[in-house]
């Protein structure tokens, strides 16, 4: 069982590690820095499922909380 939760890709980090992207997500407990290793086509404006730190799929808005706040 994997428990996320849902947020909004805000930005990411212009300097972040050539490895992987990191950026801001917004959820409904507040603003989370992920990474985006498991998604490097991510954008901002997508919703996507965030668990322990990582972006792990992107999420239909119709199947989303409404994308945080």
């Amino acid at each position: 069982m994997c428990i996320g939760i849902v947020g909004r890709v805000v930005d990411f980090d212009a300097a972040g590690p050539a490895v992987a992207r990191t950026g801001t997500v917004d959820t409904e407990v507040g603003r989370r820095q992920v990474c985006f290793a498991f998604l490097p086509d991510a954008a901002v404006g997508d919703l996507v499922l965030v668990h322990s730190g990582y972006a792990i799929d992107r999420v239909d808005d119709a199947d989303g909380d409404g994308g945080g706040r």
